[in-house]
């Protein structure tokens, strides 16, 4: 398990007293109106003495947008988008050039065929043009201008990069104003220079390529310009085929083409690769575990740093991979290697210290990187117990300081980094592993105490992490508005307003007609603080209560039986809002249906807890239609479950997250067995079959 605080099976907590906000919890907004186009707020004790035209000239227009800029100045009025026009730049670029025919595909009614794009030094009609000029009076590379008067559009910046920008932002204007644009003058630039999104595809699901690439663009559109996949076994290496023979790894060329679709649209493609621990699905099969730094009778986990072979191997491993980013850096992981200093290179730590044995690798790492002209990222957590090695680490490293729960002290471990000279990134995540529809008040409060403690000790970045802990059971799409909210908070640090980035969520990420929906998502994630007795770290409880067999009672401990109706009656409300919300985005309608899937899943496991709190002591008729009710629903979560799987994923390990799911549905059958056989005459293997 990756990059996570507590164990696979939840790590409890207890509350603490006093008058403390409840940890992880972030006050509930109140229910926000539909989403407008765009929305106006009216002084209408002051409209009563004015007439009609002073009374428009009063409305204030909010524009919603994610991020939220810098500094928006609207000044009254609007700008008449034309039926016909140009979008001119006034440089070539090529990234800069598609991004402006997306824009002209957002403009309202047929003007795809009636607007152009040019190469204009300066308009021609400024009344008629979006104009985009290069401009060295804006100051930072990232940042951008633009200004929307009654006479045209005009948007600045230092770089194609921040033109780049100005563009993610028109379109967004675009999408909300219809025939008539706000003036408005928005000033922007971002907090973090490096924003970045880093994703599992080692733990279950491998993507297929046509999800990165749609992935990529979700993005580029949110400013992030760092993308990271979680590499273990999932790479085709060409001299280690054995290596990735359970699994349908990514090829050299999808990884070159994942490559060109980044640079295409600012962003770094960095990649990772498990370089220490984490290395347990390498080191199982025979024709590598003597590598391993455990002994033949303990399970292995971490490659054994004294063994030349393990040395050999990484370097193959990294001759390989690396050269087919083009990226200047290189994320070796080094992460939890637990077993280190305790199995084959136990002498060795004995003289020289476990601190210094791992120092050695990420050196013996770094010397391998810069051979492919990388410079090294490493995660943080090992080399924390040994602060007073953090000055002797690679001189250019950047560590990457990672932590997933609400109060994980950011800030104490940033300083720490600081102090010592190395750069730094701080990782917060997106907790949707380990769960069914995420955890989103302990996300949105991660990544909000991340980017302050980044900002206060100058990080070099924000790395937004999304694991796939035990199968990457979760859907992509829970991942969607914690992924927003990160790239909301990265970019500008006091964006962190639950309800206006939901909302803004809603149109731009989900593009969703109403912020009813983005509402409903954020609250189906969050069904798990109302039915738990005590804090769950790293999961949800209706996740642990789903993967617990039925006469198992670690988790049932945990439920608050006085929520689980109120819950599901919550929880089949937001499933019918999200169901009829409609999304203006070609995978809308898959999106819709794994989040509807996720709102079932959880209805069921309320249901079926309250049928294990139950406990009946005999067969009577209704105990035999509730199970006979949740085996049917369980038998339509099998199906749905391998339906939404292949839309997004290879085939592989599908199968072995679907087991979960048939356990459950066989518990069903089995219990209504005991009573009583069945008189289908069908086999139990019949009842199951999906």
């Amino acid at each position: 398990m990756a990059k996570r605080d507590g164990n696979s099976n939840g790590y409890k907590y207890k509350r603490s007293g006093g008058k403390k906000e409840e940890p992880g919890r972030v006050k509930k907004a109140g229910t926000p109106p539909p989403l407008p186009m765009i929305a106006y707020r009216q002084n209408y004790r002051a409209a009563v003495m004015m007439n009609l035209r002073s009374l428009l000239e009063l409305i204030v227009v909010e524009l919603v947008l994610i991020p939220r800029p810098k500094q928006v100045s609207l000044s009254g009025g609007t700008w008449p988008l034309p039926e016909a026009g140009t979008i001119s730049l006034n440089f070539r670029d090529d990234a800069v050039r598609v991004a402006a025919l997306r824009l002209r595909e957002s403009l309202p009614g047929d003007r795809t065929k009636t607007w152009h794009i040019a190469t204009l030094e300066r308009p021609l009609n400024k009344a008629r043009e979006i104009h985009l000029r290069l401009d060295a009076s804006i100051s930072h590379p990232q940042g951008y201008e633009i200004h929307i008067e009654e006479d045209g559009v005009t948007a600045l910046a230092a770089t194609p990069q921040g033109m780049f920008y100005a563009v993610a932002t028109l379109i967004q204007i675009a999408r909300q104003s219809g025939e008539k644009w706000a003036r408005v003058k928005i000033r922007d630039e971002p907090a973090f220079e490096r924003r970045g999104f880093y994703h599992d595809v080692s733990r279950g699901k491998v993507p297929k390529l046509s999800t990165i690439l749609t992935l990529v663009d979700d993005l580029a559109a949110l400013k992030i310009n760092e993308f990271q996949l979680y590499i273990e076994n999932v790479f085709a290496f060409q001299k280690h085929p054995d290596m990735y023979d359970d699994t349908d790894a990514l090829s050299a060329e999808e990884i070159l083409e994942i490559d060109s679709a980044c640079r295409a649209r600012f962003i770094d493609f960095v990649p990772s690769i498990s370089s220490l621990g984490h290395f347990e699905k390498i080191l199982q099969r025979p024709a590598y575990r003597a590598l391993a730094e455990a002994g033949p009778d303990a399970d292995p986990w971490s490659l054994c740093p004294t063994d030349p072979g393990a040395k050999v191997l990484l370097e193959e491993m990294y001759a390989e991979f690396l050269p087919n980013f083009s990226s200047p850096q290189a994320n070796i992981c080094c992460d939890e290697s637990w077993d280190l200093g305790k199995g084959r290179s136990a002498a060795l730590a004995e003289q020289i210290g476990v601190g210094r044995v791992y120092l050695q690798w990420v050196q013996f790492c770094d010397s391998l990187s810069r051979r492919h002209g990388k410079r090294i990222q490493m995660w943080g957590d090992i080399i924390l117990n040994y602060p007073s090695l953090v000055p002797e680490l690679p001189p250019d490293a950047t560590v990457l300081e990672w932590g997933y729960e609400w109060d994980h002290p950011f800030d104490k471990d940033a300083a720490l980094f600081a102090s010592s000279g190395r750069k730094f990134y701080v990782c917060p995540g997106t907790s949707s592993w380990n769960s069914i529809a995420g955890r989103t008040e302990n996300a949105f409060a991660n990544m909000r105490a991340a980017a302050e403690a980044g900002v206060t000790h100058h990080a070099a970045g924000f790395l937004n992490t999304d694991w796939g802990d035990n199968g990457h059971q979760q859907m992509l799409s829970v991942s969607y508005l914690p992924m927003a909210f990160g790239a909301a908070v990265s970019w500008n640090p006091s964006d962190t307003a639950d309800r206006q980035v939901i909302t803004a969520a809603s149109l731009h990420v989900f593009q969703a007609d109403s912020a009813e929906f983005g509402r409903a998502v954020a609250d189906l994630g969050d069904v798990h603080p109302h039915i738990t007795r005590e804090r769950i770290g790293n999961a949800s409880l209706e996740y642990l209560l789903f993967r617990e067999p039925w006469n198992e009672t670690k988790s049932l401990a945990l439920v608050k039986p006085a929520g689980l109706k109120s819950q599901l009656k919550r929880v089949e409300a937001l499933r019918e809002k999200i169901a009829a919300a409609s999304l203006h985005r070609p995978d809308g309608k898959l999106i819709r249906d794994e989040l509807v899937f996720s709102a079932d899943t959880i209805g069921h496991v309320l249901e079926r807890t309250q049928a294990r709190l139950a406990k009946p002591a005999k067969e009577t008729f209704e105990v035999q239609a509730r199970f006979r009710r949740l085996s049917e629903q369980a038998g339509k979560l099998c199906r749905d479950f391998k339906r939404l799987w292949a839309a997004r994923n290879r085939p592989s390990q599908g199968e072995s997250t679907l087991a979960h799911f048939l356990t459950v549905r066989r518990e069903y059958w089995f219990r209504m067995a005991k009573y009583k056989k069945s008189s289908r005459g069908k086999s139990a293997a019949q009842d199951f079959e999906v």
